[in-house]
Protein backbone atom coordinates (compact mmCIF):
# COMPACT_ATOMS: atom_id res chain seq x y z
CA UNK A 1 0.00 0.00 0.00
CA UNK A 2 1.21 3.62 -0.97
CA UNK A 3 2.70 5.83 2.19
CA UNK A 4 -0.11 7.88 3.79
CA UNK A 5 0.22 11.55 3.28
CA UNK A 6 -0.58 13.72 6.59
CA UNK A 7 0.02 17.62 5.87
CA UNK A 8 0.50 19.94 9.10
CA UNK A 9 -0.40 23.87 8.04
CA UNK A 10 -0.36 26.76 10.32
CA UNK A 11 -1.65 30.11 9.51
CA UNK A 12 0.92 33.23 9.87
CA UNK A 13 3.89 31.55 11.39
CA UNK A 14 7.35 33.16 11.11
CA UNK A 15 10.37 30.27 10.46
CA UNK A 16 11.86 31.91 13.39
CA UNK A 17 9.00 30.63 16.15
CA UNK A 18 10.53 27.33 16.03
CA UNK A 19 12.87 25.47 18.47
CA UNK A 20 14.31 24.08 15.60
CA UNK A 21 15.16 26.76 13.33
CA UNK A 22 16.91 29.03 16.29
CA UNK A 23 14.48 30.52 18.70
CA UNK A 24 16.06 30.35 22.35
CA UNK A 25 12.72 30.54 24.12
CA UNK A 26 9.94 29.25 22.68
CA UNK A 27 9.07 25.45 23.61
CA UNK A 28 8.58 23.24 20.23
CA UNK A 29 9.40 19.86 20.93
CA UNK A 30 6.85 18.05 18.61
CA UNK A 31 8.16 20.04 15.55
CA UNK A 32 11.72 19.86 16.21
CA UNK A 33 11.78 16.08 16.86
CA UNK A 34 9.53 16.32 13.13
CA UNK A 35 12.97 17.89 11.96
CA UNK A 36 15.48 15.92 13.62
CA UNK A 37 13.75 12.85 12.22
CA UNK A 38 13.26 15.04 8.57
CA UNK A 39 14.80 17.21 5.85
CA UNK A 40 14.65 21.27 7.53
CA UNK A 41 14.51 23.71 4.36
CA UNK A 42 15.70 26.58 5.35
CA UNK A 43 14.82 28.29 2.15
CA UNK A 44 11.15 28.12 1.16
CA UNK A 45 9.08 31.19 -0.32
CA UNK A 46 5.30 31.28 -0.67
CA UNK A 47 3.94 32.24 -3.81
CA UNK A 48 1.90 34.87 -2.35
CA UNK A 49 2.18 36.24 0.77
CA UNK A 50 -1.93 36.48 2.74
CA UNK A 51 -3.72 33.45 3.17
CA UNK A 52 -5.99 32.31 0.67
CA UNK A 53 -3.95 32.91 -2.63
CA UNK A 54 -0.92 31.05 -1.11
CA UNK A 55 -3.49 28.19 0.58
CA UNK A 56 -4.62 27.62 -3.09
CA UNK A 57 -1.09 27.46 -4.76
CA UNK A 58 -0.15 24.69 -1.94
CA UNK A 59 -2.93 22.69 -3.05
CA UNK A 60 -2.72 23.15 -6.82
CA UNK A 61 0.45 23.65 -7.55
CA UNK A 62 -0.16 26.65 -9.40
CA UNK A 63 0.85 30.65 -9.15
CA UNK A 64 -1.92 32.76 -7.61
CA UNK A 65 -2.19 34.35 -11.37
CA UNK A 66 -3.03 30.53 -13.09
CA UNK A 67 -5.72 29.11 -10.30
CA UNK A 68 -7.54 33.11 -10.17
CA UNK A 69 -7.70 33.13 -6.53
CA UNK A 70 -5.38 36.22 -6.64
CA UNK A 71 -6.52 37.86 -3.17
CA UNK A 72 -8.35 36.93 -0.26
CA UNK A 73 -12.08 37.66 -0.44
CA UNK A 74 -12.27 35.98 -4.12
CA UNK A 75 -15.17 33.10 -4.60
CA UNK A 76 -14.22 31.18 -8.08
CA UNK A 77 -17.21 30.19 -9.66
CA UNK A 78 -15.83 26.41 -10.07
CA UNK A 79 -13.85 24.04 -7.57
CA UNK A 80 -9.98 23.67 -9.33
CA UNK A 81 -9.05 20.30 -9.48
CA UNK A 82 -6.51 19.91 -6.18
CA UNK A 83 -4.26 17.82 -4.94
CA UNK A 84 -6.49 16.34 -2.72
CA UNK A 85 -8.49 15.63 -5.68
CA UNK A 86 -5.30 13.84 -7.38
CA UNK A 87 -5.39 11.82 -4.59
CA UNK A 88 -8.86 10.63 -3.65
CA UNK A 89 -8.49 9.32 -7.63
CA UNK A 90 -5.66 7.33 -6.91
CA UNK A 91 -7.50 5.80 -3.60
CA UNK A 92 -6.86 7.65 -0.78
CA UNK A 93 -9.25 8.38 1.58
CA UNK A 94 -9.20 12.15 2.47
CA UNK A 95 -10.02 14.89 5.17
CA UNK A 96 -8.91 18.27 6.36
CA UNK A 97 -9.68 19.38 9.74
CA UNK A 98 -9.44 23.22 10.46
CA UNK A 99 -9.05 26.42 8.67
CA UNK A 100 -8.69 25.22 4.51
CA UNK A 101 -9.97 28.91 3.06
CA UNK A 102 -10.50 28.42 -0.34
CA UNK A 103 -13.61 30.21 -0.05
CA UNK A 104 -14.21 33.70 1.33
CA UNK A 105 -15.01 34.00 4.97
CA UNK A 106 -17.09 37.53 4.94
CA UNK A 107 -19.03 36.49 1.71
CA UNK A 108 -23.23 36.75 2.00
CA UNK A 109 -24.88 33.99 3.49
CA UNK A 110 -26.00 33.01 -0.23
CA UNK A 111 -22.86 33.70 -2.28
CA UNK A 112 -22.42 30.00 -2.22
CA UNK A 113 -19.35 30.25 -0.30
CA UNK A 114 -19.28 27.37 2.19
CA UNK A 115 -17.02 29.09 4.55
CA UNK A 116 -18.99 32.24 5.15
CA UNK A 117 -19.37 33.21 8.57
CA UNK A 118 -23.04 34.44 7.45
CA UNK A 119 -23.95 31.18 5.91
CA UNK A 120 -22.75 29.08 9.21
CA UNK A 121 -24.27 31.50 11.55
CA UNK A 122 -27.62 31.14 9.84
CA UNK A 123 -26.99 27.45 10.30
CA UNK A 124 -26.50 27.94 14.21
CA UNK A 125 -25.65 24.14 15.43
CA UNK A 126 -27.59 22.38 12.58
CA UNK A 127 -24.17 20.46 11.58
CA UNK A 128 -24.98 17.89 8.79
CA UNK A 129 -22.50 18.67 5.61
CA UNK A 130 -19.35 17.26 5.79
CA UNK A 131 -18.00 17.57 1.70
CA UNK A 132 -17.05 16.54 -0.34
CA UNK A 133 -14.84 19.44 -0.80
CA UNK A 134 -12.68 21.05 -3.42
CA UNK A 135 -11.72 17.19 -3.74
CA UNK A 136 -11.66 16.17 -0.05
CA UNK A 137 -14.23 13.56 0.77
CA UNK A 138 -14.78 14.46 4.48
CA UNK A 139 -14.19 18.27 6.04
CA UNK A 140 -14.73 20.09 9.22
CA UNK A 141 -14.19 23.53 9.48
CA UNK A 142 -13.23 26.44 11.42
CA UNK A 143 -13.72 29.88 9.92
CA UNK A 144 -11.75 32.75 11.35
CA UNK A 145 -10.08 32.59 14.56
CA UNK A 146 -11.26 30.56 17.61
CA UNK A 147 -14.53 31.57 16.04
CA UNK A 148 -18.13 30.71 17.25
CA UNK A 149 -19.07 28.80 14.00
CA UNK A 150 -19.01 25.59 11.95
CA UNK A 151 -17.95 22.70 12.99
CA UNK A 152 -15.43 23.87 15.63
CA UNK A 153 -18.73 25.80 17.66
CA UNK A 154 -20.29 22.31 17.71
CA UNK A 155 -17.91 20.37 18.75
CA UNK A 156 -16.92 23.53 21.50
CA UNK A 157 -20.34 23.51 22.88
CA UNK A 158 -20.72 19.59 22.81
CA UNK A 159 -17.43 19.76 25.25
CA UNK A 160 -18.77 22.17 27.77
CA UNK A 161 -17.47 25.26 25.87
CA UNK A 162 -19.66 28.67 27.03
CA UNK A 163 -19.69 31.58 25.07
CA UNK A 164 -17.68 33.66 27.71
CA UNK A 165 -14.80 31.41 27.15
CA UNK A 166 -14.41 33.17 23.65
CA UNK A 167 -14.37 36.64 24.91
CA UNK A 168 -10.96 38.58 24.76
CA UNK A 169 -9.40 40.52 27.69
CA UNK A 170 -7.07 43.10 26.90
CA UNK A 171 -3.41 42.98 28.96
CA UNK A 172 -1.60 45.85 27.83
CA UNK A 173 -3.88 47.49 25.33
CA UNK A 174 -1.70 46.12 22.64
CA UNK A 175 -3.35 45.90 19.19
CA UNK A 176 -4.96 42.62 18.19
CA UNK A 177 -4.04 41.61 21.37
CA UNK A 178 -5.07 39.80 25.03
CA UNK A 179 -5.80 36.53 26.50
CA UNK A 180 -9.13 34.50 26.63
CA UNK A 181 -10.52 32.57 29.30
CA UNK A 182 -11.05 29.08 27.03
CA UNK A 183 -9.10 26.13 28.41
CA UNK A 184 -6.91 25.11 26.20
CA UNK A 185 -8.47 21.84 25.70
CA UNK A 186 -11.23 23.70 24.34
CA UNK A 187 -8.84 25.77 21.80
CA UNK A 188 -9.48 25.12 18.25
CA UNK A 189 -6.37 23.80 18.07
CA UNK A 190 -7.18 21.10 19.76
CA UNK A 191 -10.47 20.56 17.84
CA UNK A 192 -7.69 20.21 14.86
CA UNK A 193 -5.62 17.41 16.72
CA UNK A 194 -8.81 15.63 18.06
CA UNK A 195 -10.60 15.54 14.70
CA UNK A 196 -7.43 14.25 13.00
CA UNK A 197 -6.68 11.53 15.46
CA UNK A 198 -10.24 10.29 14.95
CA UNK A 199 -10.21 10.71 10.87
CA UNK A 200 -7.17 8.09 11.21
CA UNK A 201 -8.63 6.03 13.73
CA UNK A 202 -11.72 5.57 12.16
CA UNK A 203 -10.06 5.17 8.48
CA UNK A 204 -10.68 2.68 5.77
CA UNK A 205 -7.36 0.58 6.66
CA UNK A 206 -7.90 -0.75 3.33
CA UNK A 207 -6.69 2.72 1.79
CA UNK A 208 -4.08 5.31 2.06
CA UNK A 209 -4.80 8.22 4.11
CA UNK A 210 -4.08 12.19 3.04
CA UNK A 211 -5.28 14.59 6.03
CA UNK A 212 -4.88 17.41 6.42
CA UNK A 213 -4.32 18.99 9.92
CA UNK A 214 -4.68 22.96 9.50
CA UNK A 215 -3.87 25.13 12.56
CA UNK A 216 -5.93 28.42 12.63
CA UNK A 217 -3.21 30.12 15.09
CA UNK A 218 -0.91 32.37 15.02
CA UNK A 219 -2.45 34.46 13.06
CA UNK A 220 -4.07 37.93 14.81
CA UNK A 221 -5.66 38.25 16.60
CA UNK A 222 -3.02 37.60 19.35
CA UNK A 223 -5.27 35.79 21.72
CA UNK A 224 -3.82 32.45 23.34
CA UNK A 225 -5.90 30.98 26.09
CA UNK A 226 -4.90 32.77 29.69
CA UNK A 227 -3.10 29.55 30.58
CA UNK A 228 -1.22 28.83 27.80
CA UNK A 229 -0.06 33.51 27.72
CA UNK A 230 1.37 32.41 31.35
CA UNK A 231 4.00 30.90 30.32
CA UNK A 232 5.63 33.48 27.92
CA UNK A 233 4.27 36.72 29.64
CA UNK A 234 7.24 37.48 31.56
CA UNK A 235 10.09 35.35 29.69
CA UNK A 236 12.25 37.43 27.21
CA UNK A 237 11.81 37.27 23.41
CA UNK A 238 13.50 37.82 20.63
CA UNK A 239 13.20 41.37 19.36
CA UNK A 240 12.43 42.51 16.13
CA UNK A 241 15.28 43.09 13.16
CA UNK A 242 16.06 45.88 12.43
CA UNK A 243 14.05 49.78 12.66
CA UNK A 244 11.98 52.33 11.37
CA UNK A 245 14.68 53.71 9.43
CA UNK A 246 15.53 50.66 7.45
CA UNK A 247 12.50 51.73 5.99
CA UNK A 248 13.82 55.08 4.50
CA UNK A 249 14.94 53.45 1.07
CA UNK A 250 11.74 51.24 0.87
CA UNK A 251 8.49 52.53 -1.11
CA UNK A 252 6.27 54.56 0.79
CA UNK A 253 3.90 52.06 1.58
CA UNK A 254 5.89 50.58 4.50
CA UNK A 255 6.37 54.18 5.92
CA UNK A 256 2.43 54.42 6.22
CA UNK A 257 2.40 50.66 7.03
CA UNK A 258 4.62 51.98 9.99
CA UNK A 259 2.39 54.63 11.44
CA UNK A 260 -0.63 52.01 10.61
CA UNK A 261 -1.90 54.61 7.53
CA UNK A 262 -2.03 52.16 5.30
CA UNK A 263 -4.36 48.77 4.29
CA UNK A 264 -4.55 46.84 1.32
CA UNK A 265 -7.95 48.54 0.74
CA UNK A 266 -6.28 52.09 0.43
CA UNK A 267 -4.63 55.09 2.77
CA UNK A 268 -6.32 54.95 6.35
CA UNK A 269 -6.09 57.07 9.52
CA UNK A 270 -2.79 56.65 11.05
CA UNK A 271 -2.93 54.72 14.08
CA UNK A 272 0.47 54.22 15.62
CA UNK A 273 1.98 57.03 14.50
CA UNK A 274 5.33 56.54 16.21
CA UNK A 275 4.79 52.61 15.61
CA UNK A 276 4.21 49.71 18.81
CA UNK A 277 6.10 50.68 21.93
CA UNK A 278 8.19 48.45 23.60
CA UNK A 279 5.34 46.84 26.28
CA UNK A 280 3.05 46.31 23.56
CA UNK A 281 5.30 44.66 21.26
CA UNK A 282 6.29 42.15 24.28
CA UNK A 283 2.92 40.96 24.34
CA UNK A 284 2.49 40.41 20.75
CA UNK A 285 5.66 38.20 20.70
CA UNK A 286 4.84 36.49 23.71
CA UNK A 287 1.29 35.51 23.28
CA UNK A 288 2.72 34.40 19.84
CA UNK A 289 5.14 32.00 21.37
CA UNK A 290 1.76 31.03 23.74
CA UNK A 291 -0.36 30.48 20.13
CA UNK A 292 2.67 28.37 18.20
CA UNK A 293 3.67 26.60 22.01
CA UNK A 294 -0.01 25.33 21.83
CA UNK A 295 -0.21 24.38 18.12
CA UNK A 296 3.56 22.01 18.75
CA UNK A 297 1.69 20.07 21.92
CA UNK A 298 -1.34 19.28 19.53
CA UNK A 299 0.92 18.21 16.44
CA UNK A 300 2.49 15.97 19.11
CA UNK A 301 -0.94 14.50 19.94
CA UNK A 302 -1.27 13.58 16.21
CA UNK A 303 2.35 12.23 15.98
CA UNK A 304 2.14 10.18 19.00
CA UNK A 305 -0.94 8.75 17.88
CA UNK A 306 0.98 7.85 14.41
CA UNK A 307 3.89 6.49 16.74
CA UNK A 308 1.32 3.87 18.83
CA UNK A 309 -0.17 2.83 16.10
CA UNK A 310 3.16 1.83 14.29
CA UNK A 311 2.06 4.35 11.40
CA UNK A 312 4.99 6.60 12.06
CA UNK A 313 7.40 4.93 8.91
CA UNK A 314 4.47 4.77 6.76
CA UNK A 315 3.16 8.39 6.90
CA UNK A 316 5.09 11.24 4.89
CA UNK A 317 4.54 14.56 7.25
CA UNK A 318 5.22 17.46 5.95
CA UNK A 319 4.61 20.83 8.06
CA UNK A 320 4.36 24.64 6.40
CA UNK A 321 2.46 27.79 6.88
CA UNK A 322 0.73 29.78 4.62
CA UNK A 323 2.72 32.52 5.07
CA UNK A 324 4.90 34.29 8.33
CA UNK A 325 4.49 37.14 9.73
CA UNK A 326 6.30 40.34 10.02
CA UNK A 327 6.15 40.85 14.06
CA UNK A 328 7.97 43.87 14.84
CA UNK A 329 10.33 43.46 11.77
CA UNK A 330 11.82 46.55 10.67
CA UNK A 331 8.53 48.18 12.64
CA UNK A 332 6.16 46.71 10.35
CA UNK A 333 3.22 43.92 11.44
CA UNK A 334 0.87 41.76 10.00
CA UNK A 335 1.17 40.86 6.28
CA UNK A 336 0.93 42.39 2.72
CA UNK A 337 3.71 44.21 0.02
CA UNK A 338 6.42 43.94 2.38
CA UNK A 339 8.67 41.12 1.21
CA UNK A 340 10.61 40.89 4.22
CA UNK A 341 11.94 37.25 4.63
CA UNK A 342 9.70 37.21 8.12
CA UNK A 343 6.58 37.44 5.68
CA UNK A 344 7.82 35.49 2.99
CA UNK A 345 10.34 32.92 3.81
CA UNK A 346 8.51 29.70 5.65
CA UNK A 347 8.99 26.44 7.58
CA UNK A 348 9.12 23.65 5.60
CA UNK A 349 9.68 20.52 7.43
CA UNK A 350 9.43 16.92 5.61
CA UNK A 351 9.84 14.22 7.60
CA UNK A 352 9.12 10.06 7.17
CA UNK A 353 11.76 7.94 9.64
CA UNK A 354 13.21 5.01 7.14
CA UNK A 355 12.19 6.27 4.02
CA UNK A 356 13.80 10.02 3.96
CA UNK A 357 17.36 10.91 5.76
CA UNK A 358 17.42 13.45 7.93
CA UNK A 359 19.27 16.61 6.81
CA UNK A 360 19.23 20.69 6.61
CA UNK A 361 18.49 21.85 3.22
CA UNK A 362 19.53 25.54 1.36
CA UNK A 363 17.55 24.76 -1.59
CA UNK A 364 15.39 27.03 -3.01
CA UNK A 365 12.16 25.78 -2.53
CA UNK A 366 8.31 27.14 -3.29
CA UNK A 367 4.95 26.54 -1.83
CA UNK A 368 3.64 25.99 -5.70
CA UNK A 369 6.17 22.73 -5.09
CA UNK A 370 4.78 21.00 -2.16
CA UNK A 371 1.82 19.56 -4.51
CA UNK A 372 4.05 17.75 -7.06
CA UNK A 373 7.07 16.81 -4.50
CA UNK A 374 3.98 14.69 -2.68
CA UNK A 375 2.44 13.44 -5.95
CA UNK A 376 6.49 12.16 -6.79
CA UNK A 377 6.76 10.76 -3.32
CA UNK A 378 4.36 8.39 -3.54
CA UNK A 379 4.06 7.57 -7.24
CA UNK A 380 1.45 9.57 -8.31
CA UNK A 381 1.25 11.25 -11.92
CA UNK A 382 2.22 14.74 -11.12
CA UNK A 383 -1.02 17.01 -13.05
CA UNK A 384 -0.48 18.55 -16.55
CA UNK A 385 -2.00 21.88 -14.88
CA UNK A 386 0.77 21.91 -11.85
CA UNK A 387 3.68 24.57 -12.31
CA UNK A 388 5.89 23.77 -9.74
CA UNK A 389 8.30 21.38 -9.71
CA UNK A 390 9.42 18.04 -7.93
CA UNK A 391 12.14 18.31 -4.92
CA UNK A 392 11.70 14.42 -4.75
CA UNK A 393 15.50 14.06 -6.58
CA UNK A 394 16.93 16.60 -3.54
CA UNK A 395 15.20 15.07 -0.78
CA UNK A 396 17.53 11.59 -1.46
CA UNK A 397 20.23 13.51 -3.42
CA UNK A 398 21.19 16.55 -1.16
CA UNK A 399 24.25 17.39 -3.94
CA UNK A 400 21.02 17.84 -6.76
CA UNK A 401 18.37 21.36 -6.12
CA UNK A 402 15.58 21.30 -8.44
CA UNK A 403 15.13 25.48 -8.09
CA UNK A 404 17.55 28.72 -8.75
CA UNK A 405 15.14 31.10 -8.19
CA UNK A 406 11.58 31.63 -6.70
CA UNK A 407 8.25 33.52 -7.57
CA UNK A 408 6.42 35.26 -5.62
CA UNK A 409 2.93 37.42 -6.27
CA UNK A 410 0.90 39.78 -4.92
CA UNK A 411 -2.05 42.28 -5.52
CA UNK A 412 -4.05 44.77 -3.22
CA UNK A 413 -7.81 44.17 -5.37
CA UNK A 414 -10.07 46.78 -3.75
CA UNK A 415 -11.14 47.95 -6.82
CA UNK A 416 -8.71 51.42 -7.39
CA UNK A 417 -6.19 50.79 -4.85
CA UNK A 418 -5.71 47.70 -6.94
CA UNK A 419 -1.65 47.62 -7.80
CA UNK A 420 0.14 44.26 -8.98
CA UNK A 421 4.10 43.30 -8.01
CA UNK A 422 6.23 40.21 -8.54
CA UNK A 423 8.65 39.48 -6.68
CA UNK A 424 12.02 36.96 -7.87
CA UNK A 425 14.16 35.71 -4.95
CA UNK A 426 17.92 34.01 -5.67
CA UNK A 427 19.89 32.49 -3.17
CA UNK A 428 21.82 36.20 -3.66
CA UNK A 429 19.54 38.74 -4.65
CA UNK A 430 15.63 39.63 -4.10
CA UNK A 431 13.98 41.65 -6.55
CA UNK A 432 10.68 43.46 -6.32
CA UNK A 433 8.71 44.86 -9.20
CA UNK A 434 5.47 47.01 -9.06
CA UNK A 435 3.10 48.03 -11.20
CA UNK A 436 3.65 51.72 -10.56
CA UNK A 437 6.99 51.08 -11.90
CA UNK A 438 9.06 51.25 -8.21
CA UNK A 439 11.69 48.59 -7.42
CA UNK A 440 13.67 47.13 -4.44
CA UNK A 441 16.81 45.41 -4.27
CA UNK A 442 18.39 43.04 -1.43
CA UNK A 443 21.58 42.18 -1.34
CA UNK A 444 21.12 39.25 0.59
CA UNK A 445 24.30 38.16 0.74
CA UNK A 446 25.92 40.88 2.47
CA UNK A 447 22.56 42.73 3.73
CA UNK A 448 20.65 39.60 5.44
CA UNK A 449 18.66 41.54 7.60
CA UNK A 450 17.41 43.46 4.51
CA UNK A 451 17.89 46.72 5.88
CA UNK A 452 18.91 48.37 2.26
CA UNK A 453 16.82 48.65 -0.78
CA UNK A 454 19.80 49.03 -3.64
CA UNK A 455 17.69 49.11 -6.69
CA UNK A 456 18.85 52.83 -7.34
CA UNK A 457 22.31 52.22 -6.39
CA UNK A 458 24.52 52.66 -9.35
CA UNK A 459 26.53 50.17 -8.48
CA UNK A 460 23.74 47.58 -8.86
CA UNK A 461 22.48 48.47 -11.98
CA UNK A 462 23.63 45.68 -13.72
CA UNK A 463 22.44 43.39 -11.30
CA UNK A 464 19.21 45.10 -11.34
CA UNK A 465 18.58 45.07 -14.75
CA UNK A 466 19.44 41.27 -15.02
CA UNK A 467 17.22 40.53 -11.82
CA UNK A 468 14.72 42.29 -14.09
CA UNK A 469 15.12 40.32 -16.86
CA UNK A 470 15.24 37.00 -14.76
CA UNK A 471 11.51 38.41 -13.07
CA UNK A 472 9.84 38.61 -16.76
CA UNK A 473 11.73 35.09 -17.81
CA UNK A 474 9.92 33.41 -14.60
CA UNK A 475 6.66 35.15 -15.22
CA UNK A 476 6.49 33.59 -18.98
CA UNK A 477 7.54 29.89 -17.82
CA UNK A 478 5.06 29.85 -15.39
CA UNK A 479 1.76 30.90 -17.56
CA UNK A 480 -1.26 28.77 -17.17
CA UNK A 481 -1.51 25.00 -17.82
CA UNK A 482 -5.16 25.00 -16.86
CA UNK A 483 -7.34 23.68 -18.22
CA UNK A 484 -5.63 20.89 -20.55
CA UNK A 485 -5.37 21.72 -24.23
CA UNK A 486 -7.52 19.30 -26.15
CA UNK A 487 -6.58 20.06 -29.50
CA UNK A 488 -5.60 23.05 -32.00
CA UNK A 489 -9.21 24.16 -32.78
Amino acid sequence: MKKNVLLILTDQQRKDSLGCYGNPIINTPSLDKLSEDGVRFNKCYVANPICMPNRLSIFTGMYPRNHGLWTNGLLLNQELRTLASELSDNGYETASFGKIHFEPYGADADSGSMESTAYWEQRKNNIDWFGPYWGFNHVELTIGHTNPVAHYIKWFEENGGTPEMLTVEKVTGAMMSGVRNIPKELHDSNFVSNRTVEFIKKRDKNKPFFAVASFPDPHHPFDPPRECAKKYANKKVVAPIGSREDLNTRPEHYKKHFKGGWHRKGDIPETRPNGVGPEHEHEIIANTYAMVDLIDENIGKITKYLEEENLIEDTIIIFTSDHGELLGDHGLWYKGPFFYDGLVNVPLIVSCPGFISPYESNALISSVDIFPTICDLIDVQIPNYVVGVSHKEHLFNHSIENRDKCLIEYRNGYGSNDCSSKVLVTKDYKYVRYQNGESELTDIKKDPEEKINVAHDSKYAEITNKMNECLLDEILSTENKYPEQLSLA
